[in-house]
C-alpha cells in the first residue's frame, strides 16, 4: 500500500469482513509470507458476501476482491446502490439491453451489452460515492486539459 495509514485501512476492512461473517477464500489479515516489513497486504478474496456487509457497501482500494450476488428486481433497485462505477452485466437474452442500460441513470458504465467486453476508447468513471470524473476516451483526456481563451 502507499502508506501505513492505507495499509491499516485495508486491514480493518479485511478484519470487518471476517467479523461480519464473510467467507474468506484466500488471503486474510496480516502481511504476506516473506514480507514482514512494509505495507504489503495479502491478496484477499471473500465469497458468500451479503449486500448488507461493510465490505460490500464500501470501496476498499486494496487487493481485496468481494464476490457477492446482487439481487435486484429492476433498475430502481440498481440505482439505489451507493457506489456506481459500473453496473451488473446485461445479459444477451435481454430483449432491449440498450434501453435497460439507459435506465441505469447513475452507473458509470453498464457492462456487457450483447457480449461487448470493453473498448479502451470508451470513457468510464464513477457516480455517487464512487466519485466523479472520467478515464479513457475524449472525456478522460479533457480532464488533463485547460481551456484558455485570448480575446483582442
Amino acid at each position: 500500500m502507499v502508506s501505513q495509514k492505507q495499509y491499516e485501512r485495508v486491514q480493518s476492512y479485511i478484519h470487518k469482513g471476517i467479523e461480519e461473517g464473510a467467507e474468506l477464500l484466500v488471503g486474510g489479515e496480516g502481511h504476506p509470507s516473506g514480507f514482514d516489513a512494509g505495507c504489503f497486504v495479502k491478496p484477499t478474496v471473500f465469497v458468500n458476501v451479503r449486500s448488507d456487509m461493510t465490505i460490500a457497501q464500501e470501496e476498499i482500494f486494496g487487493p481485496v476482491f468481494v464476490c457477492r450476488r446482487l439481487r435486484y428486481r429492476g433498475r430502481r433497485d440498481l440505482n439505489r446502490q451507493r457506489h456506481k462505477i459500473g453496473a451488473p452485466p446485461l445479459r444477451e437474452r435481454d430483449r432491449h439491453p440498450a434501453r435497460g442500460a439507459r435506465g441505469l441513470s447513475d452507473a458509470g458504465r453498464p457492462n456487457r451489452i450483447n457480449g461487448m467486453l470493453d473498448d479502451p476508447d470508451a470513457p468510464w468513471g464513477g457516480f455517487k460515492y464512487s466519485g466523479v470524473g472520467r478515464e479513457f476516451g475524449r472525456y478522460g483526456i479533457e480532464a488533463f486539459l485547460e481551456t484558455r481563451v485570448i480575446l483582442e
